[in-house]
């Protein structure tokens, strides 16, 4: 379908007469050919199409599907949909919306003057005049949209051989299959519901058909794609590797256990793993991404082409901006929030205020009875709480609040390398930690009362040191391969050499 490597280097496959002439297509979805145990002649496990079982030939011979209109390539689906969300609202028909001709591009509408579904988004995608940012990923996405656009739609489906995704017998005597085989016949199956009177004459009604094709063939192409990106981008590579799936490798340190009474609210347990905030928000990146888009950062980011709510630095009351699209980018897509988490690594930016375009990005409110809340106006403290008490929101505070909430109710996954036996992978919850010296806060709502079950038992101290490791429960340490003279050391320091990979999450 496409070579793998970056967009511009990328070859999109276009299927041609030339390139179809003398292979057979599928178009049966059966298996088997009536009642017998012989394969249909026009199905996915065709004899005459594949080859005999057991033929070299039944591994190398592809074939292919018709499926009567136009599609889009998966590389070029996802390039799009990356750019603006907007143009996959109205593929899927979930949004109205008009082509402004002198922008050259879509604009939302509604459904007195807008349009919607697959075959409107069709008729004008070429015609799309894309904004250039200073933004690689955009501009090589850009580049390689330019350059294939001619060949990007195709309703030829290459179908991969059948000795790699043979039929299997089970020991009951039951079949069971390869699941592409399962979004072939779909996408088959959908193909089939496709009539040439209605590509002639009423295109239109075919717009949820043709959505679902879309998305069955980027199921199939990420599914390939996942297939041969392992080690030399060989499909043996992905078995022969060893992949972290949303993981942090992390070294081993005492557990910072002080609690002042046995049964306290926000303790550290026998059973917890104590992760410092970095190591957390890499571990659980589609959570943490999903908590910052939804919490603080919507209330300022409210849209692409809307204008923001940040405080001026002089006064700490709220000015409206109309701040340049990278910033949108940056601060309310997964792809700059999950540069923004990176930024976190480095330890000399996370005490620092959030400044944007010369002004605060918000306020946080710290009071005396330790309680806090975010903020965007001076004016929104009562008169019986001290304004002085207020100060620009930081990064940690920011990142810490988005997630805390979250980390509270889920588990991720200890693992221990090399595995040394039963003991080295165990599911645990997940005690998030800031700095070594936290601070118990609780939030206050929009009346200024205190909510109890927001309470912030690891509250960034300013300036303080943050933890960077994880510190699995005292019980844990032997079935982890540690001997008790390690266990010893565990309680005098830090123990050097000694990884894990935080695999994770899991909800509870």
């Amino acid at each position: 379908m496409a070579t793998s490597g970056i967009p511009f280097n990328i070859s999109l496959l276009h299927l041609t007469p030339e390139t179809l002439r003398g292979i057979k297509p599928v178009t049966a979805l059966d298996w088997f050919d009536g009642s017998s145990k012989n394969f249909h002649e026009e199905g996915l496990f065709s004899i005459s199409i594949f080859g005999k079982v057991g033929d070299e030939r039944r591994n190398r011979a592809f074939s292919y599907m018709d499926i009567r209109v136009n599609i889009l390539h998966p590389i070029v689906y996802r390039s799009l949909t990356k750019m603006k969300s907007l143009y996959e609202e109205i593929m899927s028909s979930k949004t109205y919306a008009k082509w402004n001709k002198e922008r050259m591009d879509f604009e939302k509408s509604t459904m007195i003057d807008g349009s919607t579904g697959y075959e409107f988004f069709m008729k004008h995608w070429k015609q799309i005049k894309f904004e250039m940012r200073p933004s690689v990923t955009r501009e090589l996405n850009v580049k390689m949209l330019q350059k294939y656009k001619d060949v990007a739609e195709l309703n030829k489906i290459v179908i991969m051989p059948a000795g790699l995704r043979d039929l299997e017998i089970q020991p009951d005597g039951r079949f069971s299959e390869d699941e592409i085989n399962e979004l072939y016949r779909k996408l088959l199956s959908l193909a089939n519901s496709v009539t040439p009177d209605a590509v002639e004459t009423s295109i239109e009604v075919l717009n949820g058909i043709r959505y679902s094709m879309q998305v069955t063939f980027n199921q199939i192409f990420t599914l390939i794609e996942n297939m041969m990106q392992g080690k030399n981008k060989l499909i043996m590579g992905k078995w022969a590797s060893r992949k972290v799936f949303n993981g942090t490798r992390n070294v081993i340190t005492s557990s910072p256990v002080k609690n002042e009474t046995l049964s306290g609210e926000g303790n550290i347990t026998s059973n917890d793993t104590v992760v410092g905030m970095y190591q957390y928000m890499k571990a659980s990146l589609p959570i943490t991404l999903f908590d910052l888009k939804n919490g603080f950062l919507s209330k300022v980011f409210t849209g692409p082409d809307q204008p923001v709510t940040l405080v001026d630095k002089k006064t700490l009351k709220p000015v409206t901006v109309r701040l340049k699209p990278e910033y949108y980018d940056s601060w309310a897509t997964n792809e700059g929030l999950e540069k923004i988490v990176t930024q976190f690594q480095e330890d000399a930016i996370r005490h620092k205020v959030l400044e944007i375009n010369d002004h605060y990005l918000g306020l946080i409110y710290k009071g005396k009875d330790d309680t806090f809340k975010i903020i965007q106006d001076i004016d929104e403290v009562p008169d019986y709480r001290s304004k002085k008490d207020v100060r620009p929101l930081t990064f940690c505070e920011l990142l810490y609040l988005s997630t805390y909430k979250s980390a509270k109710r889920l588990y991720g996954f200890v693992t221990r390398y090399p595995i040394t036996g039963t003991g080295s992978i165990y599911p645990s919850p997940i005690y998030l930690k800031s700095t070594v010296q936290g601070q118990t806060r609780t939030e206050l709502d929009d009346e200024w009362n205190r909510i109890e079950e927001n309470t912030c038992y690891n509250f960034p101290s300013e300036g303080g040191e943050f933890v960077n490791s994880l510190s699995p429960g005292s019980k844990y340490l032997l079935k982890l391969g540690a001997d008790p003279e390690i266990k010893k050391l565990c309680r005098l320091g830090d123990i050097n050499g000694s990884f894990l990979l935080f695999n994770g999450p899991l909800l509870q």
